[in-house]
């Protein structure tokens, strides 16, 4: 009897359990249910037991120990290490690195080991925009790690010709997803959005680069002239970031009434979904915006910040606005500008969206990207 072919194991290896099945979730499954073995490596930390219970059965978790935020390098090496003892006894056939200390240490240990990796930059974060110092020694770590990897996957123009500037990847080696890493259309399905009220909801970690005071500050500007407008903000409070936004700050906020804090929730659909909604991100810099994607996708208008990452999801005045990042008189002046629009052509913008998400982010997309680098490295 000929034996049966020898099933392919992939490792996905992030800095967060919740960002790899929340963004990667979909690929996930649809390998694991194509026959490979997945594991997936990350720390233990936040929604760590609610996202373990959304692996699907036969997808392995190993926790590692890794310090996200954090510059001591005797704790970035032992990170190194444990990686590198993973990747030894699994052995697997290809590796997807996600976010920077993955991206680097991983790629190195992959590297190493002869694996074949591809390392994903989603954005170019904190790290890369402070300047001075760490930035310097992010893009030190990035070129001389990440060159090294089999491909990169880049989610925006900018980032893409950052990294062949900088030297981190060849222009053979980068590939830009122009859909960034895509929403599933049937997960996040066209909601209507008809509604006599509205809403502008932000959908982001509660951190100051994701435009948290000018949202506040707009709040403000907007529900002096309407009153019964509402401001909310959906995600988590990471203290573990360097800009993270405190409770105590957002609490303040609330209580003056100028904006609705909702925690977080894995329930985005049920939140982002509802009606009368208008998905707001005036963020300082962003890889490709999964909570305007998935807006787009459920027919919501989008109103964000003229940067890359962001005006992919908006076409001025057709399905929302763009405005100036850092300048909460502009982001106010495009809420305001939504406000005055007629129903018809608010209807015109929940379409439009919906029509840009199908056109553009569908995940099925990225799913065939992934595809053709297996097929290129394994012939799968």
């Amino acid at each position: 009897m000929k034996a049966s072919p020898k099933r392919k194991k992939i490792i996905f290896c992030g800095n967060h359990l919740y960002d790899l099945m929340n963004f990667r979730g979909f690929v996930i499954r649809r390998l694991h249910k194509e026959g490979y073995k997945i594991i997936v490596i990350a720390p233990k930390q936040g929604e760590f037991g609610a996202t373990l219970s959304h692996l699907p059965k036969g997808v392995r978790f190993i926790p590692v120990k890794m310090d996200r935020c954090g510059t001591n390098p005797f704790r970035d090496y032992a990170y190194y290490r444990s990686l590198l003892r993973i990747y030894k006894k699994e052995r697997p056939d290809y590796i997807f690195h996600y976010s920077i200390k993955p991206n680097i240490y991983g790629t190195v240990a992959a590297t190493r080991l002869g694996i074949p990796n591809t390392a994903m930059i989603a954005g170019l974060g904190y790290a890369f925009s402070e300047g001075g110092l760490m930035q310097h020694i992010a893009n030190y770590m990035y070129r001389k790690a990440v060159c090294h990897a089999s491909s990169v996957f880049t989610l925006s123009r900018e980032n893409y010709d950052y990294v062949i500037r900088k030297r981190f990847s060849t222009v053979e080696k980068t590939i830009w997803l122009k859909g960034g890493e895509g929403v599933d259309l049937k997960a996040y399905p066209f909601k209507n959005n008809t509604s006599p009220r509205t809403r502008f909801l932000l959908v982001a970690r509660v951190l100051a680069d994701k435009g948290y005071y000018e949202f506040v500050k707009a709040a403000r500007i907007v529900r002096a002239q309407y009153p019964d407008v509402r401001f909310q903000l959906l995600g988590s409070i990471d203290p573990k970031y360097p800009l993270y936004v405190s409770l105590e700050q957002v609490t303040e906020d609330v209580d003056s009434g100028a904006i609705e804090y909702l925690g977080a929730t894995d329930n985005v659909v049920g939140v982002e979904g509802r009606p009368g909604t208008v998905v707001v991100l005036p963020s300082y810099h962003e890889g490709m915006s999964r909570s305007l994607m998935e807006g787009l996708a459920m027919g919501k208008p989008i109103i964000a910040s003229d940067i890359s990452g962001c005006r992919e999801m908006v076409i001025e005045g057709v399905n929302g606005f763009l405005a100036k990042p850092r300048d909460a008189q502009s982001l106010a002046d495009a809420c305001i500008r939504y406000l005055e629009l007629s129903d018809q052509d608010k209807e015109f913008f929940s379409l439009a969206s919906r029509r840009l998400g199908e056109q553009v982010f569908d995940i099925e997309h990225v799913y065939a990207a992934y595809k053709d680098i297996l097929h290129e490295a394994l012939g799968d």
